[in-house]
């Protein structure tokens, strides 16, 4: 399976991928834990920022999740995966796949701006970032973090049949 986490800077895919994570694991499963940030550094680090760079670095993303699932993972995926054709590609090729849309709005995500990216005018994702087209699940800053990792756990529990 492949639960897939998608939102602007700021929009608290990581924290939401570590306490679905964590339920998870509280469950007796092990899922992977790839995030993006992370995945850049080991994967792309020479990669750069423009549209067509961070497409390619996506579609890398979408398949190196799709052959850990392969291999009987459950892979957690914390990612701003800006093109919808890219979490077109995972629905479409992955068995289990589960969306995520954190829609959190810019005033809320400037706020927390956690790397600073806002305060320093860095988001450069903003203007070119693809909205899903369909989610699972489309969560915005008025659900709390405990009901969304709650609701993305027991959907996983209910594909897996546990």
């Amino acid at each position: 399976m492949v639960v897939w986490i998608t939102g602007f800077s700021g929009a608290g895919k990581t924290t939401l991928a570590r306490a679905v994570s964590k339920q998870l694991c509280s469950t007796g499963l092990h899922p992977l834990l790839l995030d993006g940030d992370e995945m850049r550094a080991v994967l792309g680090e020479e990669s750069g920022v423009s549209h067509e760079e961070r497409r390619k670095l996506s579609h890398v993303y979408s398949r190196l999740a799709r052959l850990l699932s392969e291999q009987g993972f459950l892979v957690i995926v914390a990612t701003i995966s800006m093109f919808e054709e890219v979490r077109r590609w995972n629905r479409d090729n992955n068995k289990q796949y589960i969306e995520v849309y954190l829609r959190i709005s810019q005033q809320e995500r400037e706020l927390r701006d956690a790397k600073g990216l806002y305060k320093r005018n860095l988001d450069m994702v903003d203007n070119s970032y693809e909205e899903p087209w369909y989610s699972d699940f489309c969560f915005d800053e008025r659900t709390s973090l405990e009901q969304q990792a709650r609701l993305v756990t027991e959907k996983c529990l209910e594909c897996l049949k546990i």
